[in-house]
Parts: structure tokens; C-alpha cells; sequence
């Protein structure tokens, strides 16, 4: 009880206080209330200020920040797509190169006397040393060793075993083929020597040992060759490969095939050699 009458009497000392600042006919009321609220005002408006200005510079170096990062990753974005339209081209061109080196070949014609059969793929045990596929062997063909594998791209290697089921064939790749090539454009003669991986290497050119180099340029990125006939195993103008890359002495080749995901080739062999 005794509480409940200090809360009142405290609440009632308070009202009649603030009620003295603010009757009517107060001599203080309009003086007091004015400076109250004129002081509040302008310390809410400097702190506003205040607090503006450091939302203001907080903003500005944000953006600064962000626009730098992100012009930053735009000229990353764009040099890469700068990079990647330049690589665009070369293939381009490279491309219409080949194109324009294979028309002539349009209308090519294995020689009459060889005969075509397709052999499906069984195995491909691709490696740094071998690079072979075992095929199954036709009985009614007369395949023999030497007989020369094909398929719509290009060359694919050369028959190194037969037997009565299967045709062992040595890819272009493998480290011990070696396969007479030609430049395509400018018929220079040289020899395509595989390297155990999915390249080749182009070496012993013709221009090179010769005294005089009668071509009218050295071979080019974009070069395509075909063999060249030459030691009569494989048939010449059949499409190998295009030049990917000069470096000093290391030119490097790559095959139209690709070996790993043959399903079927083509045999050529000759019916009247037993």
C-alpha cells in the first residue's frame, strides 16, 4: 500500500511540474517549449549530416571498389574471349587451308586391282610402345600381312599378323611405323614417323637433302599430307594428316583418325597375291 501511494504522489508531482511549463498563461511555456525543441531539432539535423556524409563516402568507396572489381573481371572476360576468337580464327583458316589442299582429291580412286572389305574392331591396345587394333579376319578376303587399313578419314595403319579369327594392325602411331607421306600443296616428299601417342612427327624432307630446294615453301601449319606411294606398301593420295605445329627442327603431325573410337575399318588387298 505504501508503494502504491509513493507511485502516485510521484506521478502527481510530475504532472503539475509539466503542466506548470506548458499552461496556456505561462510566462515559460512558449520560451521553454521552443528552445527544447529548437535545440533536439538541430542536433537531430547535425547528427543527420554526420550520418549522411558517412553513408555518402561509405557508398562512394564501395562503388569504387565494386567497379573496379568488376571492370577488372570484364577485361579478364574479354581477353579470354579475345584469346578464344583468335584461336577461332586460326582454326578457321587452318580449316579452309585443308579444304582448300583436299579438293583435288574429290574424285579419288583407289587402284582397281585392290579390293575393300570392312572388319569390325574388337580390341585397341593403345600404348607408348604399340599402337594396334585386333580386328576380326574375313575367310572369304585374302588378307595377307602388309595389306593396308582405312576408314573414312583417312589412313589407319597396315596389317602386321594374320590368322585364321583375327587381323593384328599396326596404327600409324605406333613407334616403329613409318609411312611416305607428301605435302599436299607445295609435293614435297617426306616420312611420317610415329611417336607412340596421338601425334606424329615429320621428318626427312625432301627439300632437306637436296642441294638445290626446288619447292616454293617450306612446310606450313595447316599443310595436309597424303602418302606419297613411295616403297610400294601403301597406296598413294590416301589422306593422313595436317601439320599442327613447326617448332625449330619438331614438326608435328596430326592423323584425321581418331583411333579410339574406331568400330570399323577397311581393308585393302589385292584378291590375286596369295
Amino acid at each position: 500500500m505504501r508503494r502504491i501511494l509513493i507511485l502516485f504522489c510521484t506521478a502527481a508531482v510530475l504532472y503539475l511540474s509539466t503542466s506548470y511549463w506548458y499552461l496556456p498563461n505561462s510566462p515559460y511555456s512558449h520560451y521553454a517549449l521552443q528552445n527544447i525543441s529548437s535545440t533536439f531539432l538541430h542536433s537531430i539535423g547535425a547528427i543527420n549530416k554526420v550520418v549522411r556524409r558517412i553513408s555518402k563516402g561509405y557508398e562512394n568507396t564501395k562503388y569504387w571498389f565494386l567497379s573496379r572489381a568488376e571492370l577488372n573481371k570484364r577485361l579478364r572476360k574479354m581477353e579470354t574471349l579475345e584469346s578464344e576468337l583468335q584461336q577461332a580464327k586460326l582454326e578457321v583458316n587452318v580449316n579452309q587451308k585443308i579444304i582448300a589442299q583436299l579438293r583435288p582429291l574429290t574424285n579419288f580412286n583407289f587402284p582397281k586391282q585392290l579390293h575393300k572389305v570392312s572388319v569390325r574392331v574388337y580390341g585397341c591396345p593403345i600404348g607408348f610402345y604399340d599402337a594396334q587394333i585386333i580386328t576380326s579376319n574375313i575367310e572369304a578376303a585374302t588378307i595377307k600381312k602388309d595389306d593396308v587399313a582405312i576408314s573414312e578419314k583417312g589412313l589407319v595403319g597396315r596389317v602386321v599378323e594374320t590368322s585364321n579369327t583375327i587381323l593384328r594392325v599396326m596404327l600409324i602411331t605406333d613407334i616403329t611405323s613409318r609411312v611416305p607421306v607428301k605435302i599436299l600443296e607445295t609435293g614435297e616428299n617426306a616420312i611420317a614417323i610415329g611417336n607412340g601417342s596421338s601425334t606424329m612427327s615429320l621428318e626427312y624432307l625432301q627439300s632437306k637433302k637436296t642441294l638445290r630446294n626446288n619447292f616454293k615453301r617450306p612446310p606450313a601449319v595447316g599443310d595436309v599430307l597424303v602418302t606419297s606411294g613411295v616403297g610400294g606398301i601403301f597406296p598413294p593420295d590416301i589422306m593422313v594428316g595436317n601439320i599442327t605445329s613447326i617448332k625449330d627442327e619438331l614438326i608435328t603431325v596430326k592423323p584425321f583418325v581418331t583411333f579410339q573410337t574406331l568400330d570399323v575399318v577397311c581393308i585393302l588387298y589385292d584378291p590375286l597375291v596369295l
